[in-house]
């Protein structure tokens, strides 16, 4: 396994916008699944935020610090997040919380 390399930005292959269904990516914002995920901000249903720090372990799993806000206050918010892989399916996982949430990728618009 390769060492852990610190990045400045979010790679590409991971960037988009993700839901739980693929079905729900006509619903937009207003699903309570929808993820944004740019090189330097993750955007969820109630909360965004600018990444802080990335670290990759590979090409198909990063480790990601935000400081998101939503609902009037902010926080910091480790997580992981894997591709599978064909890239089109994301397991993200919040650093200290038990399970993990998988989404596939919204198709571009």
């Amino acid at each position: 396994m390769p060492p852990a390399e610190r990045l400045s930005q979010i790679p590409a292959a991971f960037q988009g916008l993700w839901m739980a269904q693929l079905w729900q990516c006509q619903a937009g914002p207003t699903d309570e699944s929808w993820l944004q995920i740019e090189a330097g901000r993750l955007s969820f249903y109630e909360s965004s935020g600018p990444v802080l720090a990335v670290v990759a372990g590979g090409p198909a799993e990063i480790a990601v610090i935000t400081e998101l806000s939503g609902e009037g206050s902010t926080w910091l918010h480790p997580l992981s997040l894997r591709l599978d892989a064909t890239g089109e399916r994301l397991t993200l996982e919040t650093v200290g919380v038990e399970g993990a949430m998988d989404r596939v990728r919204c198709p571009r618009r």
